[in-house]
């Protein structure tokens, strides 16, 4: 049995190792950042690296505030998660990587724990009613409104491995067809496929996870609290 569970983890997929690795790295540094802010005092002056952390989060934190309202401490961590797990494996490539995005079971897994946290959202803000909202406005179009809850599902997956998938074979092209002046024309093509096609497939995944758990949330609970 030893055997067979060693034999499994030398053949898993190297993707999945990649992904692994990405979030060993995230876990580390959330650790790292936590107990160095917990042992600041209130008049020390943190890092600039640690500083750029804090502003961001503070940015990320506003930001989901002004859509989700009271119950953004349940929605940041995991949004906030989502965004760097992806934008990371969106870059991956750039150190050589295979970026794990790349594959369905990657970005399927993305956005189902998307859909998790918008209907989690809507029961914490509405409860059990929250469930009702498939059978409106009428309840003939429960069929139609069951679809949409789960079609997000299916977009954002494909949307997220369409556009990674896309720009590897593109850039796979170019290292094909220009050969050693590849040294000289990749940098330029990671730049636009792996950063920044990478980064605006993370804003999107992030944004509509945003978005829709804040189509779940009770008009009275974006009364704000801090």
């Amino acid at each position: 049995m030893i055997d067979n569970i060693i034999d499994y983890i030398l053949n898993l997929p190297v993707y999945f190792i990649t992904s692994l690795g990405i979030i060993l790295f995230l876990i580390i540094l959330s650790i790292w950042v936590g107990s160095y802010v917990s042992k600041l005092d209130v008049r020390d002056k943190p890092n600039k690296f640690v500083t750029v952390i804090i502003q961001f989060i503070d940015f990320f934190n506003s930001y989901v505030k002004s859509y989700i309202g009271k119950h953004w401490k349940f929605v940041t961590p995991i949004a906030l998660t989502l965004a760097l797990y992806v934008a990371i494996s969106n870059m991956s490539g750039i150190f050589g990587l295979e970026a794990p995005t790349k594959f369905t079971a990657i970005t399927f897994s993305l956005s189902i724990i998307s859909f998790f946290v918008v209907q989690i959202t809507g029961f914490i803000s509405q409860s059990w009613k929250h469930f009702l909202g498939i059978f409106q406005p009428i309840w003939i179009l429960f069929p139609l409104n069951i679809v949409s809850e789960f079609t997000p599902i299916l977009s954002m997956a494909l949307r997220l491995f369409g556009n990674i998938v896309s720009g590897s074979v593109i850039l796979l092209l170019v290292y094909k067809l220009t050969g050693w002046a590849s040294v000289l024309v990749a940098p330029a093509f990671h730049v636009i496929f792996d950063i920044g096609f990478g980064l605006v497939q993370t804003l999107v995944l992030v944004l509509l996870t945003i978005i829709f758990a804040s189509t779940k949330i009770n008009e009275d609970d974006l009364g704000f609290e801090n």
